[in-house]
């Protein structure tokens, strides 16, 4: 199956049905192909059609696959999955396509404790909003790098708010996967399309 920072993936749609829910495993990644403003100021500082990334977490105990993830309008939220599919905002499924990677070495390189010390820290920040000012910010800071301007140093620990992949990245750094940043000083949502690091799990909706 292929998977590219510049692409989305040509592969059909899998239905979301009981045989896709139990091959998705915490840790696996949903990717946005999203529109909108915001996705759009993202889209065109990567050049990548990728706006958006969600931290995958299973819950077999209530039967739930979710979503932990960043969002501009919310800040650090959970939703389930099947909400992107049909009801991502009122009654409509999520305007854009969406796909499931997975780390190659997550499995393999993240112990049990790990996991659980990344699922803490990713509930230890809901909540954590964004407001306009912050969004402001944020914007600058993609649109700044975007057109040459210096590097930043990583995510200013000054935010309060995570943009969708900074968020993800900072919970897969608790689970022993560190994520490098791009050339423009932070990680983006098209560096969790490296067909080096990540392997397609599936299309779960074609773009709109």
């Amino acid at each position: 199956m292929s998977l590219t920072p510049r692409t989305f993936p040509l592969e059909p749609t899998l239905p979301y049905n009981q045989a896709l829910r139990k091959r998705l495993q915490t840790g696996d990644i949903l990717l946005c192909s999203g529109s909108g403003v915001f996705s759009d100021l993202i889209q065109q500082a990567t050049d990548s059609p990728w706006s958006h990334v969600a931290l995958i977490v299973r819950l077999d105990a209530i039967d739930r696959i979710l979503l932990f993830e960043s969002v501009e309008t919310f800040g650090v939220r959970t939703v389930p999955l099947s909400r992107y599919l049909t009801d991502y905002e009122q009654g409509r499924p999520y305007p854009g396509g969406l796909a499931v990677v997975r780390h190659r070495t997550f499995a393999r390189v993240s112990s049990a404790h790990q996991i659980q010390r990344m699922l803490q820290f990713a509930v230890d920040h809901f909540g954590n909003a964004y407001n306009r000012q912050e969004i402001v910010r944020i914007a600058a800071r993609i649109l700044g790098n975007s057109l040459q301007a210096p590097l930043s140093q990583g995510k200013d620990a000054s935010l309060k708010a995570f943009i969708c992949s900074e968020y993800v990245a900072a919970c897969f750094e608790q689970a022993g996967i560190a994520l490098a940043a791009s050339d423009r000083g932070y990680v983006t949502p098209a560096d969790f399309a490296d067909p080096r690091l990540m392997d397609l799990i599936g299309v779960l909706q074609a773009p709109t």
